[in-house]
């Protein structure tokens, strides 16, 4: 896709005479990474605790319908990696083949569920700061599963 900046993708009219609006821009939260966070820093900031509420559970449902049976996985034997994917099994199966894990090695390694939706500070995909985030909203864009979501030390 052609990065073309800002520029008029959508009109937007008023619903109660069809006029239209001038001076607006339209975020697709279920189609761009940006869009969701910029409408999460929105409901962060609003003093509306109505618009809040109802900003944060459309958002909430969007992650949940993407990411409905992805399960997280906790593996280490101390400092873990978080991994994601569909079944245990095949998540700890993929890891190991990934990592290059001996059998052995492995048996010292505990495997434990891991919460989708535990907020976590990690480092910034912009490598500046940290940002605080969940697993499910992490992964939302990814294509591919197994994959490491991050670690701990």
């Amino acid at each position: 896709m052609e990065n073309k900046g800002l520029y008029v993708k959508y009109e937007v009219r008023k619903k109660e005479n069809g006029e239209l609006v001038e001076g607006c821009f339209v975020l697709r939260p279920d189609k761009d990474r940006a869009a969701f966070a910029a409408l999460r820093a929105y409901a962060e900031q609003t003093t509306n605790e109505e618009l809040r509420k109802d900003i944060n559970q459309w958002l909430d449902s969007i992650l949940a319908e993407k990411t409905k049976d992805l399960k997280a996985f906790a593996i280490g034997p101390d400092r873990y990696e978080v991994v994601v994917g569909y079944d245990r099994d095949s998540v700890v199966e993929w890891y190991k083949q990934q990592t290059g894990i001996s059998e052995e090695e492995f048996a010292e390694y505990d495997v434990d569920d891991y919460p989708m939706d535990k907020p976590t500070q990690v480092e910034s995909p912009s490598g500046v700061g940290y940002i605080t985030t969940t697993v499910r909203e992490w992964v939302q864009d990814v294509k591919e599963f197994p994959c490491i979501a991050w670690w701990t030390e």
